[in-house]
């Protein structure tokens, strides 16, 4: 017997104008990361994370030694989520996705990048444009006009500070509700991170425990911790119920107020990089489990 499979394609629920757009198709790692095939000068293709929370492109030295022939010229120091680590660099070079293409940009390296990917590359190259993330359909759309019909979408506005991108967030334990800026965070792969000090302060260790584990961050500083589950979390003004919740050993001069894209990924997402706001809509993907280490 033969059988019919019918494909169905999810209709994001905006329609872009007629202003020039670019369809670059993405997907989602195990650790919940968003990759995305480019090059840059005129090598192969590489498989790079969008990482909202970072402004630059960086390749990991793996990647620099076996993918790519570029000299790193310069030495930087970079603050991490571990301290202070050195990131040598080279300049003035091309980068391209899809039918897109930037100029004059320079590459940083550093020792880790998503599974399976080369490196990341962060939010500047998107100045002054609109960036749409359609979880459904697996899709980043690039236009510089914002979609003409929104229907379903939620607007906040979006903080920007030393090359981070921050939304107002409102978190609810047991006996108290912490609200603030957080860390718009594709990079990283769980929910939420919080620092030691927060979430003593709002009642949040005495949750329950449901899981142990370790944060490597880029240049391989270790942290121990340790995720809870939270009763309710609000992302730019929408509600999602039982999310799990990291908290850190110790603290770091990066803000650790974090919302991962484990909880994200629930949203199709439209930056706004003209006015500085985000639209949120929950997507297909809202009640898949959660990430759990393994």
């Amino acid at each position: 017997m033969t059988k019919t499979i019918l494909l169905f394609l999810i209709l994001p629920y905006y329609v872009f104008s007629q202003s020039k757009t670019d369809t670059i198709a993405f997907t989602l790692n195990k650790q919940n990361n968003i990759c995305i095939k480019a090059r840059i000068d005129d090598s192969d293709t590489l498989l790079l994370m969008f990482h909202t929370s970072a402004s630059d492109i960086t390749l990991t030295r793996e990647a620099i030694k076996n993918k790519i022939q570029i000299k790193l010229e310069n030495t930087d120091q970079i603050q991490t989520w571990g301290g202070m680590a050195q990131s040598e660099n080279s300049e003035h070079h091309s980068f391209y996705i899809n039918n897109l293409e930037w100029s004059d940009l320079t590459v940083f390296s550093d020792d880790n990048s998503g599974i399976g990917t080369d490196g990341k590359f962060g939010i500047d190259i998107f100045k002054g444009k609109i960036v749409a993330l359609d979880y459904d359909n697996l899709q980043m759309i690039v236009s510089d006009k914002l979609p003409k019909k929104l229907r379903g979408y939620s607007k906040s506005n979006l903080y920007f500070e030393k090359g981070s991108m921050f939304i107002e967030g409102k978190i609810k334990s047991r006996k108290s509700t912490y609200t603030d800026k957080f860390m718009f965070h594709s990079g990283y792969g769980r929910s939420i991170l919080l620092d030691p000090k927060i979430s003593e302060k709002y009642n949040m260790k005495e949750l329950k425990t449901i899981e142990e584990s370790e944060l490597r961050d880029s240049f391989n500083n270790v942290f121990k911790i340790e995720t809870k589950e939270i009763p309710e979390v609000t992302v730019g003004g929408l509600k999602i119920k039982n999310v799990p919740l990291s908290i850190a050993a110790r603290s770091s001069d990066i803000p650790m107020r974090v919302f991962g894209n484990d909880l994200l990924k629930r949203f199709n997402v439209i930056f706004d990089f003209q006015k500085n706001e985000i639209y949120l809509k929950p997507n297909q993907l809202r009640k898949v489990p959660y990430y759990k280490k393994g």
